[in-house]
């Protein structure tokens, strides 16, 4: 175990020791100098900057956990203080630390944040994070929740036109858990509809128009498969209305074209006029 030197004698040299300790990461001593600086001038403004340093230790050595509480106890012993933001954003960056690994602890650690300080310059983020996080371990409505709420909370976020992109998005996938949730489908082109009314001009302009296409090709296969329905019940008007609609409202996809061959077939045989 080192120890400080017999000329470190103020508070000032004992914390600038410590920090010494953090930068050579020689992590373990560093946090109990820390501590000890705290537990001599628990009431100094070298207590609450010592208390920080140690959740960034922990952070720099990877204990995660133990960071977070160490951030914790910041806010608990020091209410008010003006470093609030500063720990809320050093939490930040420890469940960004942990999205690749461990969302779920994750997404704790952002729910921290907002219940901290909801309307603070992190929350939107990680309001954003926690809807990704759960987006990441495919648990699409949980996601579809998050992202809904931050429009609901953070409407003039510059986050607006990545969510107007995920909420469809996450509708999609959430779908192809389902068996053939048409109605989430529906609902999610016409979510990527609006992404492009809405932007343009964005990031996912293209993502967006080849999601909505491929929605309409499942759309078209699916107005077609009716159709063919009708047509095993013996029913060529019915069936003749749907591929109708098909040609009409999917013009541009294979469905159009099968669709248009049932309806010559039926006018040979005098099934429809």
């Amino acid at each position: 175990m080192e120890s400080p030197s017999a000329a470190i004698t103020t508070m000032e040299q004992r914390y600038k020791y410590a920090l010494s300790l953090l930068v050579e990461q020689k992590y373990i001593i560093a946090i109990k100098e820390f501590e000890s600086i705290i537990n001599t001038a628990p009431d100094s403004e070298y207590a609450e900057a010592s208390q920080i340093n140690i959740g960034q230790t922990y952070f720099l050595n990877g204990d995660y956990k133990r960071a977070l509480k160490a951030y914790e106890k910041v806010l608990e012993k020091y209410p008010g203080t003006k470093k609030t933001e500063e720990i809320l954003e050093r939490e930040y960056q420890l469940g960004i630390a942990q999205m690749d690994t461990n969302e779920e602890a994750a997404i704790k650690v952002f729910e921290k944040i907002i219940e901290k300080h909801h309307l603070g310059p992190v929350a939107p983020d990680a309001q954003v994070k926690i809807a990704d996080c759960y987006f990441k371990l495919g648990q699409y409505e949980e996601a579809l929740d998050a992202y809904e709420k931050f429009l609901e909370n953070y409407p003039k976020s510059e986050w607006v036109p990545y969510i107007q992109y995920q909420i469809p998005l996450s509708k999609v996938y959430h779908e192809k858990q389902q068996e053939r949730n048409y109605g989430l489908l529906i609902a999610a082109r016409e979510g990527f509809e609006e992404y492009l009314v809405s932007n343009p001009h964005g990031i996912h302009t293209e993502d967006a128009q080849r999601m909505i296409e491929e929605i309409r090709i499942v759309e078209a296969e699916r107005e077609f498969d009716i159709g063919e329905f009708y047509l095993r019940l013996k029913r060529p008007a019915s069936a003749a209305m749907y591929f109708e609609y098909v040609k009409a409202d999917f013009p541009d996809t294979i469905w159009a074209e099968r669709a248009n061959e049932r309806l010559e077939f039926l006018r040979m045989i005098e099934a429809i006029k």
